[in-house]
């Protein structure tokens, strides 16, 4: 998925009381922002108020607002802001860390400090490309995100990290790991949206079906056995182009579990209840329901009645209707 504007209406700049650029950040629902807590940190030492401006990253130095701390975790550095007004947009999907695709393509865009020759007009924001490496364990029972980005510069802590294939944010930047003897060169540490969800929880009520990638929120959503799928073969994607996946809802009343379904209505006309209107080839049967939650596997018996494009078209289904 491409962007018409690099920049999503959703990203903003924390600013300093003169207005001086510390960090990046997004709005998460109309009014919420997110954020690196040490972002927030060194901000708020410089002022006395504990009010803290923003703007947005794509008109800066217009329609600045403030915003307060209404939640922190500093030990995954991260930070949930109330603000007194709301960027155009919010972020569109959350992605648990452990449904990305190891080497998937990401990207970061925020405020970009850096170094030129003198009379060099300075850079507003950077576009840095990048890939999902996984998760990184601390001895403190911290577990942050990786990113492999060559181009990940000072300002951008705070800013998403967005899948390129459907814009989902899938961590926060927090900082730059600056190796001394090249190991791990180009690594960049993130807050997980995991630990986002539990910053926000009880706090900012966001509808079950922007977070992908958490079992209980797919099933409150009414995904079902159908997220299950499109988020096993997120995960499973690179690792071979013919993965086959079958699906089967759960049965309709009065028709027992293996029995044949109804021939199913053409794409588009279902209810509007979910997976009872994901596009499906043929009705099919299987000996067992999936397991639930979309974070689980589906089983490989399962797995192999179900063409590639079948399991593409449910996949863009869920994606688009999220």
């Amino acid at each position: 998925m491409k962007n018409s504007h690099p920049v999503p209406d959703y990203v903003g700049r924390i600013l300093s009381s003169s207005g001086v650029p510390q960090g990046t950040c997004f709005q998460l629902a109309p009014g919420y922002l997110v954020t690196a807590w040490h972002v927030v940190q060194g901000t708020l030492a410089l002022g006395d108020d504990g009010v803290l401006s923003v703007d947005r990253l794509r008109d800066p130095g217009a329609d600045r607002i403030t915003a307060r701390v209404l939640a922190e975790d500093r030990k995954t550095d991260l930070a949930l802001l109330a603000a007194d007004a709301a960027f155009p947009g919010s972020a569109r999907l959350l992605r648990a860390s452990r449904s990305v695709a190891y080497a998937e393509p990401v990207t970061v865009v925020g405020h970009a400090l850096m170094y030129e020759t003198a009379g060099t007009p300075p850079v507003v924001w950077v576009e840095a490309l990048g890939e999902w490496q996984g998760e990184v364990r601390r001895t403190d029972d911290v577990t942050l995100g990786r990113l492999h980005s060559r181009d990940v510069l000072p300002g951008m802590s705070g800013a998403p990290v967005r899948q390129r294939s459907d814009d989902s944010v899938v961590g926060v930047v927090s900082a730059r790991y600056n190796t001394a003897d090249g190991w791990l060169a180009n690594s960049v540490w993130a807050g997980r949206a995991d630990d986002v969800r539990a910053l926000c929880a009880g706090r900012v009520d966001l509808d079950g079906s922007r977070w992908a990638g958490f079992p209980a929120a797919a099933a409150a959503a009414g995904g079902g056995a159908a997220a299950a799928v499109a988020e096993d073969m997120l995960r499973k994607r690179r690792e071979g182009p013919d993965i086959e996946v079958r699906t089967e809802a759960a049965p309709a009343p009065g028709r027992e579990p293996g029995e044949p379904a109804s021939p199913a209505a053409p794409a588009g006309t279902g209810t509007g209840t979910g997976a009872a209107d994901v596009p499906v080839p043929e009705p099919v049967t299987a000996p067992a329901p999936l397991p639930g939650g979309s974070g689980e596997s589906v089983p490989d018996a399962v797995a192999e009645e179900v063409t590639q494009g079948a399991l593409e078209r449910v996949t863009r289904w869920i994606l688009d209707n999220l």
